[in-house]
């Protein structure tokens, strides 16, 4: 496994060919493709290839929105899922294949690796970063709402409320565009977009209970443990069987090997694992899943009902995760370490 560290995505050096480069140079390009030093992004562009392998998927794009700003003969402005990776965002793996724009109804389109939504896009809709032009993060989300799924949707919404956009901008953003196809999707995308939502996979998690009709969780929910440490549990469901409640953590394995929680996952496991004993000491009962569970119905039903955890009666609806959400606050201080 190569450890080198990957370099900085906004300033790795790309190498652009234009018109009036002469046969030499061009061949010169050719041999370095060939002989593995450079990788050609598109017509015109190139980079340096191990340091391009060594980023990982949201950085290569970054560098691939990056080549196409530089060989383009026309402003680009990058949209939808280009502008969340570039505002950091979250953004499935399947959606880095192609880079996406906003173009005018009269632009040409059919350009290689890149999707045109044809939409009107007001300057003030618009920012820069770093060299690239991108749709604000409000406009952002209500692109990816509008053109996709609805879990998709609520990953972004929520990200972006956990990082501090307001709701109401976002509502704005959402009456800005006018009317769209799926203008009822964006607006529940939005009505259940929820600030406490800390991952995508937490994200996912929510739209998956509200399909089972379970009622809304207390996210990122605070506990003081007997030792002092405070901490938080990603989901609380409040029990009518105990004032303890039942807790939900999601995503265990990643928070396991993140090199910034311990230094191997030997140490992270037990880490993880006394925090958890300790955690239960507070609980009625304490389910872990991660991304898979979390976007199964069936299988998150089982986990929840082995800890006592059932659908509302009547079932919770969209409008009762609404409401919660609308009523919860940000926790601004820093994430407790796991």
């Amino acid at each position: 496994m190569d450890s080198r560290r990957a370099p900085d995505p906004w300033f790795i050096e790309l190498i652009v060919v234009e018109g009036r480069t002469d046969g030499a140079g061009r061949r010169a390009l050719s041999r370095d493709v060939a002989r593995g030093l450079l990788l050609r992004l598109r017509r015109g562009a190139y980079v340096e290839r191990l340091g391009f392998e060594a980023m990982t998927l949201e950085q290569q794009h970054v560098v691939r929105a990056r080549a196409l700003a530089a060989v383009s003969q026309r402003a680009i402005v990058f949209s939808h899922h280009t502008a969340a990776v570039v505002h950091g965002l979250p953004v499935l793996s399947a959606r880095f294949d192609r880079l996406h724009t906003t173009v005018s109804a009269t632009s040409e389109g059919g350009q290689e690796g890149v999707v045109a939504h044809r939409f009107d896009l007001p300057e003030a809709a618009v920012v820069q970063v770093g060299p690239l032009r991108v749709t604000a993060p409000s406009r952002t989300v209500v692109d990816v709402a509008g053109a996709g799924p609805f879990d998709e949707g609520v990953m972004i919404a929520d990200a972006a409320l956990f990082r501090g956009l307001s709701r109401p901008l976002l509502e704005a953003a959402a009456e800005a565009v006018g009317p769209r196809r799926a203008a009822n999707r964006i607006a529940g995308v939005i009505a259940f977009a929820h600030p406490g939502g800390e991952s995508a996979a937490e994200s996912r998690s929510r739209c998956t209970l509200l399909r089972i009709g379970v009622e809304p969780p207390e996210l990122q929910h605070r506990m003081v443990l007997h030792d002092g440490a405070e901490v938080f549990v990603d989901m609380l469901f409040r029990s009518r069987n105990t004032k303890r409640g039942v807790g939900g953590e999601v995503d265990g394995a990643k928070k396991l090997l993140d090199p910034a929680i311990a230094r191997d996952a030997r140490i992270a496991l037990v880490q993880e694992k006394r925090r958890e004993d300790a955690i239960r000491l507070h609980l009625a009962g304490l389910a872990r899943w991660g991304w898979a569970e979390a976007g199964s119905a069936e299988r998150l039903r089982q986990i929840l009902r082995l800890v006592g955890v059932a659908p509302a009666e009547p079932r919770a609806e969209l409008a009762d995760y609404a409401a919660a959400a609308r009523c919860a606050v940000a926790r601004t201080r820093p994430l407790a370490r796991r």
